[in-house]
């Protein structure tokens, strides 16, 4: 029997270590931020032996209690609630929605992470392409509830919040290149992690994707048109300033008045499925050609190494995979990127295809992650990546991870909810299962 003893007690969050005095070695660290157990997932399973997992939880500039192992991210939280009201798991809903109500900030937005036990530990660093997956996941869960306690006082109010956060982020001066496209968010950390508070004033590509299902989506729960009026400016300025017809793509957004230029699989695999149904299929399927031109990797391994910059001594494999890298150094901005099977990249491509009526090329790279989960070392959920790049600016880690095993899973449960098709009437939205004119 042991005894916890506090010579001296402030008010405030607080760390507790689990000490083995007979070994001088933290067994662990946790926090309590809330009254209550609400639960995120951790967004990475990373093996006790990797250099990366604590249970010290001093490893970062002033503040203590951050581990990685027990970090979530916002657009993974987004992911997971999208999974759980596929799969009906609607206590887990409930615990993810007390959670958001708890860590959302008095403007109305969340934190681009946060610890899975204390909650929010640094500064108010927040993007608008995590708000828009967590809005999204926020609003098709009160659509799909079916066992009466959906649309809650509270939850519609935690939702109007987060829209009109996204909404403010949107650019209205018609004379700015950035027209009605959404600005990044706040908060900037130098390379000494030196925290400053300021706009984010470029427009990404990936977050005007990930934001325009949140719009739509509030357009259906809350009824209001501004957030419909506000999607269709999005979706047509997307187009108009950020597709590269002549390199078939879209570009990775707009910064400094111009766009940024950077190849970024993402952006093209996205942006292609939003566009499917904005424009034609023709441009749609001009990206899905091009992401398979620039980003296909062939033949790789599972790479296990004890190097600390490329750790990886739990997964392994004796076969070889195909997929998709992250990015192509076809200018100068990601030169040097790691050439890796991505697996959330990989079935973003398979969405696509999927989309497009391509369904066996779908399949093909949807099994490709099936055996990258069932690699050895795996408890199930899908590796992030074929080799870990851990050095900035990639940060690639071949651990398990939630945001590939919940595109996995949605992609095969329930495809639709992944950038869903949208009709182009004013304050008006539905899923599209059968027009003629735009099935392959």
């Amino acid at each position: 029997m042991g005894y916890i003893a506090f010579p001296q007690s402030f008010t405030g969050k607080k760390i507790v270590r689990i000490h083995d005095v007979n070994t001088e070695i933290t067994v662990g660290a946790t926090g309590s931020g809330y009254d209550a157990w609400y639960r995120y997932p951790a967004s990475f399973l990373i093996p006790e032996g990797d250099p990366q997992f604590s249970k010290e939880g001093n490893t970062a500039l002033g503040a203590y209690g951050y581990m990685l192992n027990s970090r979530t991210w916002s657009y993974d939280v987004g992911l997971a609630l999208l999974v759980f009201a596929t799969s009906g798991d609607w206590d887990i809903v409930d615990e993810m929605l007390h959670r958001l109500m708890l860590d959302q900030n008095t403007d109305g937005s969340w934190n681009f992470s946060y610890d899975i036990y204390i909650g929010k530990l640094f500064h108010d660093y927040v993007r608008t392409g995590a708000m828009g997956w967590v809005v999204w996941g926020i609003c098709y869960a009160l659509l799909t509830r079916t066992d009466g306690k959906d649309k809650t006082a509270e939850w519609i109010e935690m939702l109007e919040k987060g829209g009109s956060w996204l909404l403010s982020r949107q650019v209205t001066n018609k004379d700015d290149p950035r027209y009605g496209l959404l600005r990044g968010g706040y908060g900037v950390y130098d390379n000494d992690y030196n925290y400053t508070d300021v706009e984010i004033e470029w427009c990404s590509v990936e977050h005007q994707c990930s934001s325009l299902q949140a719009l739509e989506g509030c357009a259906l729960v809350l009824k209001k048109k501004k957030y419909k009026e506000a999607a269709e400016l999005v979706r047509d300025q997307l187009f108009l300033k950020c597709y590269d017809s002549e390199n078939g793509r879209f570009y990775q957004g707009i910064n400094g008045g111009k766009p940024d230029e950077a190849w970024a699989l993402d952006c093209t695999t996205w942006a292609g499925m939003l566009i499917f149904s904005v424009v034609h299929s023709d441009c749609a399927k001009t990206c899905l050609d091009t992401a398979c031109e620039v980003y296909l990797t062939t033949d790789k391994k599972i790479v296990m190494s004890s190097e600390t910059d490329y750790y990886n001594m739990t997964y392994s494999s004796n076969g070889t995979f195909s997929g998709f890298k992250p990015y192509s150094d076809r200018t100068a901005d990601y030169a040097g990127a790691p050439d890796i099977v991505w697996t959330e990249g990989t079935l973003g491509y398979a969405a696509l295809a999927l989309m497009l009526g391509r369904a066996d090329e779908a399949k093909f790279y949807v099994d490709e992650c099936i055996r990258l989960q069932e690699c050895n070392g795996s408890s199930g959920g899908v590796i992030y990546t074929t080799a870990t790049y851990g050095t900035l600016p990639w940060e690639f880690h071949v651990w398990e991870s939630v945001v590939s095993s919940a595109w996995l899973y949605l992609i095969i449960n329930n495809p639709d909810v992944l950038f869903p098709r949208t009709l182009r009437q004013v304050y008006y939205m539905a899923k599209i299962t059968n027009i003629e004119d735009e099935q392959p």
